[in-house]
């Protein structure tokens, strides 16, 4: 049960119950490596924690329903605040994990500084520009790309127009020639790119969980709180 009973509360409520569930709202955790995907079950387990408290709230008859709804504001704070944090520690992972694997990139897809190996990538440019206008060299030049380093280092270290093409086509061919000559590295890429797109998914859980925890209205009921234990007046 809930304390708030909306539709689209109790609906958040039963999601965030459930491993599957908290899978489809914030991110199934053990698809990723050692460190986001530790993280992220931490956050996995406190939520799950945090609901049950909050189910628990309904049925907890030493308070009343405006302290009810006050412990499970207190609740919501507490679980924001350990997605916030989980979403920094993300966000933090991914910028170093982005950095590393793309230095390993650069670091393979780097020319030779030899001067003949230079003069072969001027004649591998002066070959790709002479195919401009070729429909069928698109994929032959992908392939040559993704085969033959020399024609990758070619093409990366000059502007895409000296080959004579976009630099929006060049960007791709990089990007295919990464997953070619440096697997490992581009796999670490594209995993902290999905890493990174879980702060949506995470921010729309944070969002969700202050309306579905407690109705602040109900928690007003506290302002009317007489304090028995304290000492009486007696005109002092």
């Amino acid at each position: 049960m809930a304390l708030v009973n909306t539709t689209h509360a109790l609906q958040t409520m039963q999601f965030l119950s459930t491993d599957s569930g908290r899978k489809a709202m914030m991110g199934d955790w053990t698809k990723y490596d050692t460190t986001p995907g530790t993280k992220l079950a931490k956050l996995h387990h406190a939520v799950d924690d945090a609901v049950k408290r909050v189910s628990a709230l309904e049925w907890d008859k030493t308070r009343t329903p405006p302290q009810q709804h006050s412990a499970g504001r207190k609740i919501a704070e507490a679980t924001v605040a350990e997605i916030n944090k989980t979403r920094a520690e993300l966000k933090s992972w991914v910028e170093r994990e982005n950095a590393a694997a793309m230095d390993e990139i650069n670091t393979a897809l780097a020319p030779d500084i030899g001067t003949a190996a230079q003069v072969m990538r001027s004649e591998i440019r002066a070959f790709v520009l002479s195919k401009k206008g070729e429909p069928e060299f698109a994929a032959e030049l992908r392939s040559l790309v993704e085969t033959d380093l020399r024609f990758a280092t070619a093409l990366f270290e000059a502007p895409a127009a000296l080959s004579g093409m976009s630099q929006e086509r060049l960007q791709t061919l990089r990007l295919q020639a990464a997953v070619a000559h440096a697997p490992e590295a581009a796999e670490r890429v594209r995993l902290a790119s999905e890493v990174g797109e879980l702060d949506r998914k995470l921010a729309s859980v944070a969002a969700e969980v202050p309306r579905s925890f407690y109705d602040g209205n109900i928690e007003k009921g506290m302002a009317t709180y007489v304090d028995v234990n304290a000492p009486l007046a007696t005109g002092e």
